[in-house]
């Protein structure tokens, strides 16, 4: 299972840590969950997700579901998540115990990948807040995947524009699943295809259908000898592309 001891990541957030410096303790509570992604299709329609509560108090949580997309720029966006069903939508775990949800598709025999993000929010406590003691209360949430037999994701990449702030790639998923996020190794290549620059880069989510982009660092005096960038992740061939001429725009 993951564990999890999280505050929320929002403006509140950061207010109430100041707050528990200046007034008393700050808590959060700790809980694991059994799955961090779930993947439904028509062989396997229901999913359960384990809750472990790693508190000795109560736990207290409610569930709300989304359909996830990523739109032409590469950011999520959502919408209501009705061909998905979960339950319980309140859960209530007893201090060290555990909770069950049920994840099922209202139409697993999807032709395309459909997404969603399964969010999980702690309800204040009942008895009210305990003196000296500031609650943050957690929000974690999972992807689930509702998916084509044999779901695989196909990536490639292009570079939309290199100048002096780096390399602006596009990566496009025309794949029938969904790429996941991926630590990569990024390689600037001259015209010969020798090795300029090399760098770690992060990959995020790209949902089938869908696009994300990336603005990669290339050092300055490397980019009007660029002719090429390669990325790679893991043992898998290098995704690669040519640097265009017109997309070009160094100061040197």
């Amino acid at each position: 299972m993951r564990n999890f001891r999280l505050g929320r990541r929002t403006a509140p957030a950061f207010a109430l840590v100041l707050l528990a410096g200046l007034a008393g303790l700050a808590s959060a509570s700790q809980y694991s969950l059994s799955l961090t992604r779930v993947h439904l299709s028509s062989a396997h329609a229901v999913e359960t997700v384990v809750l472990g509560n790693q508190e000795q108090a109560p736990l207290e949580l409610e569930v709300q579901v989304q359909r996830w997309q990523q739109a032409e720029d590469g950011k999520w966006t959502f919408g209501p998540g009705d061909g998905l069903v979960v339950h319980p939508l309140i859960l209530r775990v007893p201090p060290g115990g555990e909770a069950r949800v049920r994840i099922g598709s209202l139409s697993p025999g999807v032709k395309d990948e459909t997404a969603y993000r399964v969010e999980f929010r702690e309800l204040p406590d009942r008895k009210g807040p305990q003196a000296g003691v500031v609650r943050m209360l957690t929000r974690v949430n999972i992807p689930v995947f509702v998916q084509p037999k044999d779901a695989q994701a196909r990536l490639a990449m292009t570079v939309d524009a290199l100048d002096d702030k780096g390399a602006q790639l596009t990566f496009r998923n025309a794949g029938t699943g969904y790429a996941a996020p991926a630590d990569a190794t990024l390689t600037v290549r001259d015209g010969a295809g020798r090795a300029l620059h090399e760098s770690q880069v992060t990959l995020g989510y790209v949902l089938a259908g869908a696009q994300w982009h990336l603005l990669a660092a290339v050092p300055v005096a490397d980019c009007a000898r660029a002719a090429s960038i390669d990325v790679r992740v893991g043992q898998a061939p290098p995704m690669s592309a040519s640097i265009a001429p017109g997309s070009r725009r160094c100061s040197r």
